[in-house]
């Protein structure tokens, strides 16, 4: 088997397929499955000759954020009379996160994950493009963030993060070298973005978009921002009527008190946590069954305010600050070191600009930071290599 293929078929099962209706797996199996599929890795690919990647250099990662993950489970015990065995089952998405160890080992080259990540990104369109002519074609009843995330052409379709992702590669490789085979693919997907109208994916989009026109070169430069300038004027005089609901919409949300982010923020950093520990190392997971944890996240969903709504900064109130500053500080290194590419820069700075659209509760959020870790890990390694034969 490729390395490229396991991968895709990882992708496909953190996507839960897309929740098409004719799977009926709930996401408890497909989690299973998710990590045993990492760990037939094993098997697959013995181990040969490769980069030192598979230590506890780049396992560390995976540990400290269980480690985060553990503190947050044993103050729901103490400070929320949620017991352990409970809360253990109720963080169980989070443990997507042990795939890092398997792919470590496996050490796929970053070919291989692009390559997965094209495949995977032409797959995610198709089934919105189905899902917009034949909706039952995805099983909307199966989560809440489906239902909550129609648009005006289709439906939220799981993996559009992995398509911006893909998108930045795209993005990059004309910057370096321009080629209109490269350029068309990223307006393409920039053009599917577009469509899909997710406020806070285009903002990280755009700005890529815009930095690109000031750093690619070509003889067609002039002619091309032109050309693009045009055919935005014509997708937005075309759907006029939905951009301008949209950003009445947006504008009503950001100045009302009662818009459901303003209120989980508020609640979130001023009335939920019940001591400073807890407000720097997490609550724990509520349980969906019953416990005081539990009941609490139930009765505040009726008042509209979710944890799930501010994405990062949720993720704090739940598993507390060693996962993030584990995350955050892979990141920041990201951005700041010459050595990672530039697709690598644009997904971290993406997340740093709009952090309520990503989290790692369950997949597919925890695979990209996984590929994100790995990444970093692959670049470190390569980087650390190239110096050693120039000593």
């Amino acid at each position: 088997m490729k390395k490229s293929t396991f991968l895709f078929v990882s992708l496909l099962l953190s996507f839960r397929f897309w929740y098409l209706s004719f799977i009926p797996l709930n996401r408890d199996i497909f989690l299973v499955l998710f990590i045993l599929w990492g760990f037939l890795g094993f098997i697959f690919f013995p181990k040969k000759q490769r980069k030192s990647l598979y230590t506890i250099k780049y396992k560390k990662y995976f540990y400290w954020i269980l480690i985060g993950v553990m503190i947050s489970m044993f103050n729901a015990d103490l400070f929320w009379d949620q017991n352990l065995l409970t809360t253990l089952i109720a963080q169980r998405f989070i443990y997507a996160f042990i795939f890092l160890i398997p792919l470590l080992y496996i050490q796929p080259s970053e070919e291989d994950i692009l390559k997965a990540l094209k495949w995977i990104s032409f797959c995610t369109f198709l089934v919105w493009l189905l899902g917009v002519f034949n909706p039952a074609l995805l099983g909307k009843g199966a989560d809440d963030e489906v239902v909550k995330s129609q648009t005006d052409f289709g439906y939220y379709v799981n993996g559009i993060h992995f398509v911006v992702f893909y998108f930045y590669f795209v993005v990059q490789k004309y910057i370096e070298k321009f080629k209109w085979k490269d350029f068309l693919k990223a307006m393409l997907l920039f053009s599917f973005l577009l469509i899909y109208q997710n406020r806070s994916i285009l903002i990280g989009a755009v700005i890529v978009v815009f930095y690109s026109l000031f750093r690619f070169r070509s003889r067609y430069k002039g002619g091309l921002i032109l050309s693009i300038a045009g055919i935005l004027c014509f997708i937005v005089i075309y759907t006029q009527e939905i951009w301008l609901n949209l950003i009445e919409a947006t504008e009503h949300q950001l100045n009302s008190d009662k818009y459901n982010r303003w209120k989980s923020l508020y609640y979130y950093f001023n009335e939920y946590s019940p001591n400073w520990f807890t407000y720097l190392f997490g609550n724990g997971m509520p349980s969906g069954g019953n416990s005081k944890l539990g009941d609490l996240m139930w009765n505040n969903f009726t008042k509209g305010i979710y944890a799930s709504d501010l994405g990062m900064i949720g993720m704090w109130t739940t598993y507390g600050l060693i996962p993030l500053v584990t995350i955050y500080a892979v990141i920041f290194k990201i951005i700041y070191q010459k050595k990672f590419p530039l697709y690598l820069k644009f997904i971290c700075f993406h997340i740093i600009a709009v952090p309520t659209i990503f989290q790692f509760w369950f997949n597919p959020g925890v695979y990209l930071f996984i590929i994100i870790f790995y990444m970093y890990a692959y670049h470190n390694e390569n980087n650390r290599s190239i110096k050693e034969c120039y000593q």
